[in-house]
């Protein structure tokens, strides 16, 4: 029986993050998009950090 890297349990199935590689079973990530928990929650973070707002103009002249 396969073990999910995350949470460690014995689980009917596993899933490879397609980013990291990590093994997880379906609590532990997305297997629709094949992302792991923490692929998710660094992709989300990286997403909220960007404003467009925050972009500076810089003068060419």
């Amino acid at each position: 029986m396969p073990v999910c890297e995350i949470c460690r349990k014995k689980v009917k199935e596993v899933f490879k993050c397609k980013e990291c590689g990590t093994r997880f079973c379906k609590k532990c990530g997305d297997p629709a998009r094949l992302l792991c928990k923490d692929c998710i929650e660094y992709e989300e973070n990286a997403m909220g950090q960007y404003r467009p707002e925050q972009e500076i103009e810089i003068d060419t002249d």
